[in-house]
């Protein structure tokens, strides 16, 4: 863990440094300065929303083992994002599986069966954008690293890894002991004591998959995510007259679709660095010039970070939890 702690905060420094070496930072003073505070409160708003309906569809996706008040699940889903902003590695998912353990009493187990169903019906809805977006970008478009071609073979690439763990969540549900062996058997081949923790970890994650496989919600799961995706899609959109870009759908879209893809590399706490110069780079393929570009990447960045941070610690505190005890599963 503390190779990749290092590696994911030189990334971050080094997007992060070379994003502000090519920005006026003077005029990007003056924007924060200026700006409108209706458009920090309506991306605000918007994550309200977004997170009452990751809630709903969190609780859909209990209610075989356990129909959960929406107020524990929002807590949870607030207090696991809050540790993914300030913990490296990602390891809030793992504090949002303990907080809701510790808030609902549903086992650890099912929990994360249901937070890796989340992130496929996420990457699905979010590839879906992707795609319709990349339709009406201009084939010859770049910028930085980024070109129409190689965000395509990206999201492909992307759909290709969902969809591989898409058949490996089927195979366990169906052959859960032939799988569990399969893989453990498979990663024995490196490290015994790896294959033989694999297989705890798998077993008791198989346990968490057939009690989900009891529901049959499929259809209200798809919409709920499309929902929250667009509200998504919504909020950026509203913010981009925040920094002097025009209203344009196109562009909200390669905005989260960087996002996205900056989600997938290694990088600090938050994805700092990685997501502002992705952003920066999706929205100058797009026709913005590079300093209201980099402008809507950190300043929405920021938008989006601190009020999920403050409102995570507020109901960390107000649960009688913390970080340590979370990280701990205790």
């Amino acid at each position: 863990m503390k190779w990749q702690l290092i590696l994911g905060l030189g990334i971050s420094a080094a997007c992060l440094i070379w994003l502000l070496g090519q920005v006026d930072l003077a005029g990007l003073w003056i924007l924060i300065k200026h700006l409108n505070p209706l458009y920090p409160l309506l991306v605000i708003a918007a994550l309200a929303w977004i997170f009452y309906i990751r809630s709903q569809r969190w609780r859909v996706l209990l209610s075989p083992v356990k129909l959960c008040p929406d107020g524990q699940l929002y807590s949870a889903n607030l207090i696991g994002f809050m540790a993914n902003n300030i913990l490296p590695v990602r390891l809030g998912e793992l504090v949002r599986a303990y907080a809701a353990n510790r808030l609902t009493g549903v086992p650890v187990s099912s929990v994360l069966a249901t937070l890796v169903i989340e992130r496929i019906l996420d990457g699905m809805a979010i590839l879906a954008f992707f795609f319709l977006a990349l339709l009406f970008t201009d084939p010859r478009a770049q910028a930085g690293a980024f070109s129409v071609v190689y965000l395509r073979a990206a999201g492909l690439g992307l759909l290709a890894v969902y969809l591989g763990v898409l058949a490996v969540l089927v195979a366990l549900y169906r052959w859960p002991q032939a799988t569990v062996g399969w893989l453990a058997g498979l990663a024995g081949r490196f490290s015994p004591k790896l294959g033989q923790k694999l297989a705890e970890i798998l077993a008791h994650f198989t346990q968490g998959l057939a009690l989900l496989g009891k529901g049959r919600r499929l259809p209200l799961l798809v919409a709920q995510s499309l929902v929250m995706w667009l509200l998504t899609l919504l909020a950026g959109y509203l913010f981009l007259p925040a920094v002097g870009l025009p209203h344009s759908l196109l562009m909200a879209a390669m905005a989260m679709a960087g996002g996205t893809l900056a989600a997938a590399v290694p990088a600090g706490p938050g994805y700092i660095g990685t997501t502002q110069l992705a952003i920066t780079w999706a929205l100058m393929m797009t026709g913005a010039d590079q300093e209201r570009a980099a402008a809507f990447s950190l300043i929405y960045w920021a938008c989006l970070y601190f009020p999920v941070v403050i409102a995570g610690l507020i109901e960390m505190t107000r649960r009688g939890m913390s970080l340590s005890s979370l990280r701990g599963g205790r």
